[in-house]
């Protein structure tokens, strides 16, 4: 079964960079990654509030984890499919720019990656791609032992019905 990953970001450039870098890395680790196509309208302002699309609802919905870039820049879109995901109980990672928000508050995340515009390209990414690959191994695991399970049990109920 397939690891799906759910990348919300907003149309901040620098942004546009990562996104497309780390769907590169993950898709040729055999991670399906949704990125929601932004028409380039989104308002920056958080008093407005964006409703969420059906497709990504849906994309969110078939995701094991949801990556959220997280910029001072991070529009109403961004804002809507975090809290979207929040309320469907996702693993929500966030990548978050040096100097944005409260260090405390993202601390309640399982793994927050953080990433500078002077660090090299390509470090951040690889990062976040070690950690999906570990997810999904620990997903693949899981459904390989939930096989053996069910093989074991369909194996002793097999051996009580030709006993009687």
């Amino acid at each position: 079964m397939s690891f799906n990953v759910f990348l919300t970001y907003s149309m901040v450039p620098d942004e546009q960079s990562l996104v497309w870098r780390l769907q590169t890395l993950a898709t040729s680790q055999g991670i399906n990654v949704y990125v929601p196509s932004r028409d380039g309208r989104q308002t920056l302002s958080s008093r407005h509030v964006a409703t969420v699309r059906n497709d990504v609802r849906i994309a969110i919905d078939r995701a094991d984890c949801v990556l959220a870039i997280i910029t001072a820049r991070a529009g109403a879109a961004v804002q809507s499919e975090l809290n979207y995901a929040l309320s469907s109980n996702k693993l929500i990672v966030p990548i978050v720019q040096q100097g944005v928000g409260d260090q405390n508050y993202f601390s309640k995340f399982p793994r927050v990656f953080w990433f500078s515009p002077f660090e090299p390209p390509g470090k951040v990414e690889g990062e976040v791609v070690d950690f999906l690959k570990n997810q999904k191994l620990n997903k693949e695991g899981k459904q390989a032992l939930g096989a053996v399970v069910a093989i074991g049990v369909g194996m002793l109920l097999l051996y009580a019905l030709s006993k009687e």
